[in-house]
């Protein structure tokens, strides 16, 4: 027997995480920052855990990372106005806790309810709307099926669930086992098995406060019965905001698939979702250039209407290796309203779906090898003052500090649009060496320099190249 399912919204869980400090000036700050009370609560942010972290360098540079909850950017800007009246405070850096825990060291029984029997739980995140993210997560999906694995895909975006139209399950019911009320059966479609909030809600316009789009985000889809899947794709709400941090908390994703298009708008706000799921540690899987190019049926010439596009400076500035391109096809728009994912519907030759088969193919190759013990360390040696990378099997390669300050490829030290070396470099501090070395996902790492730069980031491959001299002793 089955029942209506009926949503619920629970409460949010908190979460507690200690921290120690030791200098008088710790003290100050800490004292300072008792005095904010967190929403809905007669405890301050100290007492509460939301400093995760209090650290304080000789410079008077003061860097807190705060817990990361619905109330993340309120409290950011609440300790900002309180710690104004330290004048010894010189620079102020307050930002987003990083997880703790690597997400690829989870384990299924560490999963909340329905989740424990699914393998992996795959993120397909967009910064900006409309870039066809929703698209290309369904499509994906079916790729995955293809090559013979179990697939489920969830409809995140509370606000605007696309699900049940790019499958043509708009008048969907939802329905519980009668010996299970609180749990729900997902709508199956083509032996993959979907949820949606769009399925729940029905036609009803979502008019929902943040925190509780996440609860119920969370809520749906942990109740849902996924049974054995071996990836699960989670069809995100666009942005980087209180949501997205919440979800990938709760979800313990195992990696990210990042959809943009060609525009230079598009583009940073990539970089701005790839540094989101690094401070979450969730690997970034692949980067989808969507709408890229068009081909003319009656001349048969290659447009691109959107510009030439980022994606070599995204393999060159992150080294992500399976970024890659779907153009724009009129198929793909036709089908979708159709309600059939156009992998099933075009021939298995076509070229949109060899691009999607390869998407899948780069989301499971990627997930193999984001063992850490095959990923590169990158240290300082301060006797040798060398700054040295080394991968799993011993071999290591020493570089001189300058020599890596000056091949930064950020956008301070290199013109984005011509490629060429800013002439700054040419003043670089011979003695240069770098204050912080930490990886930026499984691909590259971030360097803080000693002369104030700290947008370098250094793809594990490009320091392995010839394009990067090797100290020699």
């Amino acid at each position: 027997m089955l029942r209506r399912f009926s949503a619920t919204v629970p409460l949010i869980k908190k979460l507690y995480f200690t921290f120690s400090v030791n200098e008088e000036y710790k003290i100050q700050i800490l004292n300072r920052l008792k005095q904010i009370k967190q929403s809905n609560s007669e405890k301050d942010i100290v007492s509460n855990g939301h400093i995760e972290n209090l650290s304080i360098d000789q410079d008077g540079r003061v860097i807190i990372d705060l817990k990361l909850d619905q109330d993340y950017r309120k409290i950011k800007s609440l300790c900002s106005d309180a710690l104004k009246q330290f004048e010894w405070i010189k620079n102020l850096d307050i930002r987003m806790a990083p997880k703790k825990e690597n997400i690829s060291t989870q384990t299924n029984s560490q999963k909340r309810g329905n989740l424990q029997n699914v393998n992996k739980i795959i993120a397909v995140s967009s910064c900006k709307g409309g870039v066809g993210k929703s698209t290309i997560a369904l499509n994906l999906t079916f790729s995955l099926q293809k090559l013979g694995f179990k697939v489920g895909i969830f409809d995140a975006d509370v606000y605007g669930p696309s699900l049940p139209t790019l499958i043509g399950k708009e008048k969907q019911q939802l329905y519980a086992p009668e010996d299970k009320p609180k749990e729900i059966l997902p709508i199956e479609f083509n032996g993959v098995k979907t949820m949606s909030y769009g399925y729940a809600s029905g036609n009803q316009k979502a008019v929902i406060r943040g925190p509780m789009v996440s609860s119920i985000v969370v809520q749906l889809v942990q109740q849902t019965q996924w049974q054995n899947l071996d990836y699960l794709i989670v069809d995100m709400p666009p942005g980087t905001g209180d949501i997205q941090i919440s979800l990938c908390q709760e979800l313990n994703f195992n990696g990210a698939v990042i959809v943009t298009t060609p525009q230079r708008l598009s583009f940073i706000d990539v970089v701005k979702g790839i540094e989101m799921f690094d401070v979450l540690k969730v690997p970034t899987l692949s980067v989808v250039e969507n709408m890229a190019e068009y081909v003319c049926p009656n001349c048969n010439h290659l447009h691109r209407p959107f510009g030439p596009g980022y994606m070599n400076m995204l393999q060159k500035q992150f080294g992500i290796a399976t970024a890659l391109s779907i153009p724009l096809y009129e198929d793909i728009s036709k089908y979708s309203d159709l309600g059939s994912p156009v992998v099933l519907t075009l021939p298995e030759d076509h070229t949109i779906n060899n691009l999607y088969r390869q998407l899948a193919n780069n989301v499971v190759n990627e997930l193999n090898r984001t063992d850490l013990s095959k990923t590169p360390t990158v240290s300082y040696d301060t006797t040798r003052r060398v700054i040295i990378i080394k991968d799993f099997e011993g071999k290591e390669k020493p570089i001189k500090s300058i020599e890596l300050r000056s091949k930064c490829n950020c956008a301070l030290c290199v013109d984005e649009f011509t490629g060429k070396r800013l002439n700054h470099n040419q003043k670089l501090d011979q003695e240069v060496y770098p204050q912080k070395i930490e990886p930026k996902g499984n691909y590259a790492v971030a360097i803080v320099w000693s002369d104030g730069h700290r947008s370098s980031i250094y793809p594990y491959k490009r320091l392995w190249s010839d394009e990067i001299n090797e100290h020699k002793q």
